[in-house]
């Protein structure tokens, strides 16, 4: 879906950004505001990454130039983002986590925003020979990378003092202490942390004894009881996402069979499986789960 995907950055994400440089939460797929009950620091920040990872697919040059003014203008509002949090005015800049349900200051929000701006500074030095003949341009982009590169040191910091339970030996997702399947955005697909660094595997095995229920399947978060609390296909997947980065196949393709095995008669994936049943539960052929499969069918099996 390549052309699809180059036509949703250069012209529904550029349609869509507010002068701010940020997304709103939700948008009519012709491109006006639609309802919405929040905003999500994390949806800004994965634009970006989205578009550098697009690249990766195409080494497309011109689409890479084509994007990088609202790349740029994104990246401005995401670093007033981050200097609130880190002086403390958290207040100012309130979000909601991914699950549309908390707000405040999250694990996975903060890996999004350092992935952002670490492939920013990719995106730069794969521009840089574009901008020879302009000596501002190149003098800007020099001094935005090392602020970038100061940020990027600064947020892993800031992660690390708080939100690192040295108690519990665990990650958590924010202020309420939680275990959520999403501190996976640490390793996979944001590599702040490497899979097997003492602290990810503490993570780890604090997630098998709270949030793996006894079918195989993951919760999102503990506690979580969205229609009766169930296991997510998304939540499997993103198991087996970490354990391929792991290096360990075996437990990835448990995970990823456990979606197989609770597909419908049809092939589709649901939002979630009913644990009693082992059945499809709620929204049934959900975007992201199947998004997710594809990614990781391709990682098992090529």
């Amino acid at each position: 879906m390549t052309k699809a995907t180059e036509k949703f950055y250069k012209t529904f994400c550029k349609m869509t950004q507010s002068k701010s440089g940020r997304w709103e939460q939700r948008f009519y797929t012709d491109g006006n505001l639609a309802p919405c009950w929040g905003y999500q620091i994390d949806e800004t920040a994965s634009v970006i990454y989205g578009v550098y990872n697009h690249y990766e697919h195409t080494h497309n040059l011109r689409f890479l130039k084509d994007t990088l003014k609202m790349c740029e203008n994104a990246i401005k509002y995401l670093k007033k983002y981050i200097q609130n949090i880190l002086e403390n005015k958290e207040e100012e800049y309130k979000s909601y986590d991914l699950w549309e349900e908390n707000e405040g200051i999250h694990t996975y929000s903060l890996a999004t925003i350092f992935s952002s701006f670490d492939v920013m500074i990719k995106i730069y030095n794969i521009l840089k020979l574009e901008f020879e003949e302009n000596r501002l341009k190149l003098e800007k982009i020099e001094k935005e990378e090392i602020l970038l590169k100061k940020y990027l040191l600064e947020i892993k910091d800031y992660i690390l003092k708080n939100l690192y339970d040295n108690n519990k030996k665990t990650f958590i997702r924010n202020k309420d202490g939680k275990i959520d399947i999403s501190l996976l955005g640490l390793v996979t697909p944001f590599k702040i942390f490497s899979p097997k660094e003492k602290k990810i595997l503490n993570t780890i095995e604090k997630m098998e004894l709270i949030i793996r229920t006894y079918t195989g399947g993951y919760l999102r978060y503990e506690g979580d009881n969205y229609v009766g609390g169930n296991p997510w296909v998304i939540a499997n997947l993103w198991m087996a996402e970490y354990h391929l980065e792991a290096g360990n196949k075996k437990k990835a393709r448990e995970c990823f069979e456990f979606v197989v095995k609770t597909a419908t008669e049809h092939g589709f994936l649901a939002e979630q499986v009913e644990n009693s049943t082992m059945q499809a539960k709620w929204v049934i052929g959900l975007g992201w789960s199947h998004a997710m499969f594809i990614d990781i069918l391709n990682k098992l099996y090529k």
